[in-house]
């Protein structure tokens, strides 16, 4: 668990996650879960065009990509790495990270609670399926990317 980070294989288990991530709300987006694209609330700034919004949103994808793998090398990682270990952690994290989201989403955002709610659960399918993906990648002691 403490070895040196081997930054090759990181990278490329990043990039893996970041394309899960974006298949992921691709697939949502075309089965209708789109609660996201709500007009924007009055009194918040409008004028954001669409282009600084996609490289906004790509690149904290890119940097949560990076974040849930290195969490994942780094803290849960074992060398019987299992897809169980691989469910159990995307859905821990996914958990982390929704749920928070969803209550601070109540109070600043705006959405209905029913918007709110398809958030949560999108965004921990989402961390599942990559937590599957990276037990996937690091099967065995040593990544498969590499």
């Amino acid at each position: 668990m403490n070895a040196k980070l081997n930054v090759k294989q990181w990278a490329i288990a990043s990039f893996a996650v970041f394309v899960i991530m974006t298949i992921v709300v691709f697939v949502f987006q075309k089965l209708g879960v789109e609660p996201w694209y709500s007009p924007v609330p009055e009194g918040q700034a409008a004028g954001q065009d669409a282009m600084t919004g996609r490289i906004a949103t790509y690149l904290s994808r890119l940097m949560l990509a990076g974040l849930f793998t290195y969490i994942f090398t780094k803290t849960t990682y074992e060398d019987k790495s299992s897809m169980g270990h691989g469910l159990r952690f995307g859905f821990g994290m996914g958990l982390l990270m929704s749920i928070p989201g969803f209550v601070s989403g109540l109070a600043y955002s705006g959405f209905s609670i029913t918007a709110q709610t398809m958030l949560m659960v999108v965004g921990v399918i989402q961390s599942v399926v990559c937590g599957a993906a990276m037990a996937q990648l690091y099967k065995s002691g040593k990544p498969a990317a590499g």
